[in-house]
C-alpha cells in the first residue's frame, strides 16, 4: 500500500519505528561525542518513545512552511510562524482565527511573554527578534541580536542562524525574564557558528533596540530546531530535526532525558495548559498529541 494512502494511525506507527532505529544511531553518536572536545554535562539516556495518544494533524488552513509555534496562555490559542514571514493564530483544533503576511523575512521561532501577552518572533539570517501585538499583528519593536560574546564572534553572519526562541519569566529580572534561542549549527566544533543554546537579555522595559547574549552552552547535539520553556518543571524542551529527538534539559544545559519525536522536519514545539503537545513541521502540517512524558 503506498505510504500516502495509509491512515494516520499506521503512518504514526511507521514514524515511531523509523524514530526507534534512528535512536540507535543517536546513542552511538552521543557515545562518540562523549569522548570529543565538546562539553556534555552528563550522558544522555537512551531515546525512548513518547507515551502519546495520537490526536492527529490539525492544520486546517494549509499554513505555509510552519517553523515555529507557541501556546498563548491568556488567549488559549496557538500562534504559528513560517519561513516566508507569515503568522497566523489558530484554535487548538486547528481552525483559523486570523492570518497575515507580516514581513518578507525568514521567521523561524515564536514565543510569548505571559505577563504582557506580547509575541516575539526570531528572524533567521538577520538575527533579529521582533515584538508583535497578538491582537492585530502590528510590529511594535525590533531587537538586533549582538553576534559577539565576550569579544568573540559566536553568531557569524551568513551562518546557520537562530532557529527557535522561548521566553523564561523571572520576576527578579529587570526585564521580567530572559529569552533562550537556538543556533541551528551543524558543526559542534565551529566556535563562530556553534550548535548551541543562547540566553539573551532584551530591554523590554527600556527604550533600547539591542539584544545581548549573556551566556551560551552546547548540549552536544546538532540541528536544534525548536525550544520551549515548561514552567512546572523549570526545564527547557529542545528538539533536533536531524535526530528526530526531543530532549528535556535544565537551564544550565544538563540533559535529563530524551525521547524519539513524532513527525518529520520538526521545527517548532509547544505545550498547552492541558498537556497537549503541538509539533510544527516545516514540510507542512501541525501534529497534536496527548503525552505524559513531557511534563
Amino acid at each position: 500500500m503506498p505510504s500516502q494512502n495509509l491512515p494516520p494511525e499506521l503512518m504514526y506507527g511507521r514514524v515511531k519505528l523509523v524514530n526507534h532505529l534512528k535512536s540507535i544511531l543517536f546513542i552511538f553518536l552521543l557515545a562518540i561525542l562523549a569522548d570529543s572536545t565538546v562539553r556534555i554535562k552528563r550522558a544522555v539516556p537512551a531515546n525512548i518513545p513518547f507515551f502519546c495518544e495520537w490526536i492527529g494533524a490539525i492544520d486546517q488552513v494549509n499554513f505555509n512552511e510552519p517553523s515555529g509555534i507557541v501556546f498563548h496562555p491568556q488567549r488559549k490559542t496557538l500562534f504559528i510562524v513560517g519561513d516566508e514571514g507569515d503568522i497566523c493564530e489558530i484554535q487548538r483544533d486547528g481552525t483559523l482565527v486570523k492570518q497575515k503576511r507580516l514581513l518578507h523575512a525568514d521567521f523561524e521561532g515564536i514565543t510569548c511573554d505571559p505577563s504582557t501577552g506580547l509575541l516575539y518572533i526570531a528572524i533567521e539570517g538577520e538575527e533579529k527578534i521582533i515584538e508583535v501585538d497578538p491582537d492585530d499583528f502590528r510590529v511594535l519593536r525590533d531587537f538586533a541580536v549582538n553576534r559577539t560574546f565576550q569579544g568573540e564572534m559566536v553568531l557569524k553572519a551568513g551562518g546557520q542562524g537562530i532557529e527557535a526562541i522561548t521566553f523564561v519569566p523571572d520576576s527578579n529580572h529587570p526585564a521580567g525574564g530572559t529569552f533562550f534561542v537556538t543556533n541551528q549549527g551543524i558543526d559542534l566544533d565551529n566556535r563562530e557558528d556553534p550548535s548551541a543554546i543562547f540566553e539573551l537579555e532584551l530591554p523590554l522595559k527600556k527604550d533600547s533596540a539591542g539584544a545581548k547574549i549573556i551566556r551560551y552552552f552546547s548540549i552536544g547535539v546538532i540541528d536544534l530546531s525548536g525550544i520551549y520553556y515548561d514552567e512546572i518543571s523549570d526545564h527547557l524542551g529542545v528538539i533536533s530535526d536531524t535526530m528526530n529527538t526531543f530532549l528535556e534539559i535544565t537551564r544550565d544545559g544538563s540533559i535529563i532525558r530524551s525521547y524519539a519525536l513524532p513527525g518529520c522536519n520538526q521545527e517548532g514545539i509547544a505545550v498547552d495548559s492541558e498537556g497537549f503537545l503541538y509539533i510544527a513541521q516545516d514540510s507542512g502540517g501541525i501534529i497534536k498529541v496527548k503525552c505524559t512524558s513531557t511534563r
